[in-house]
């Protein structure tokens, strides 16, 4: 998938205007924030769609400045929230690739609005 911020979509502002109905906002941006809060899940979500299937060591050295436990505990949580799916590609040592997910897959207008909205604004305070 490519992945430019510069291409990304923006989001409606209809959408906005009408927001989906939900029983308890609270508890959807719980859920959220369960899920993409997480200081390297939005970067793995990232490398997946931009890169994937990604292999471990391709995705650890795609996040500079994570640590061997975080990096090997990450897409597994990510797993259990259906976001990334891990395929073993060999028995020999069990090397696997990490690949999004249809539920992953549905989070990438969303960093990709996240990244137009930092690339707008973020950028406009700094100077």
């Amino acid at each position: 998938m490519s992945f430019d911020t510069q291409t990304a979509t923006r989001v409606p502002e209809h959408a906005m205007a009408n927001p989906p109905r939900i029983f308890d906002p609270g508890e959807a941006f719980d859920t959220i924030q369960g899920i993409t809060g997480r200081k390297w899940y939005l970067r793995i979500v990232y490398h997946s769609l931009l890169d994937g299937p990604i292999g471990f060591s391709a995705l650890k050295h795609a996040l500079d400045g994570v640590s061997s436990k975080i990096s090997s505990e990450s897409p597994f949580a990510l797993e259990n929230q259906r976001l990334v799916a891990r395929e073993i590609v060999s028995d020999q040592p069990v090397p696997g690739e990490y690949f999004v997910t249809d539920r992953g897959e549905a989070l990438a207008p969303a960093v990709a609005a996240l990244l137009q909205w930092d690339a707008a604004f973020d950028r406009e305070e700094a100077d």
